[in-house]
């Protein structure tokens, strides 16, 4: 049987870029849907009228678990923090589910000032 000659072995450049080659930034895929933030509306009635009753709520939601509830707590304290003049009345809260990619439980505050 003849022997089998093996090919020689291919010597490749090595791959270099060039200083020109800058790549862009990837523009993000990820699209929102609908309004996803609240619009900040300029009601006329006062919040300090006569010191008792609520006359507005702002709502926070987040997901079950210990990161969520982290978040909402700095959201509702930056929102405080930003919103001097508001008097916090009352508080209610709910566990419902969130429909959005998933179906997940969440909890909904509504704040009443």
């Amino acid at each position: 049987m003849p022997a089998l000659k093996r090919p020689a072995p291919v010597v490749e450049e090595p791959i270099e870029l060039e200083a020109d080659d800058v790549a862009a930034p990837a523009k993000s895929k990820i699209v929102a849907f609908g309004d996803t933030a609240h619009v900040t509306h300029s009601y006329k009635r006062p919040t300090h009228k006569n010191q008792t009753g609520a006359v507005r709520v702002r709502s926070f939601h987040c997901r079950l678990s210990e990161q969520g509830l982290e978040y909402m707590d700095n959201a509702i304290n930056d929102w405080l923090e930003h919103h001097p003049d508001v008097e916090v009345k009352f508080t209610s809260s709910v566990v419902g589910q969130f429909d959005g990619k998933i179906k997940e439980p969440a909890l909904i505050l509504n704040l009443w000032y």
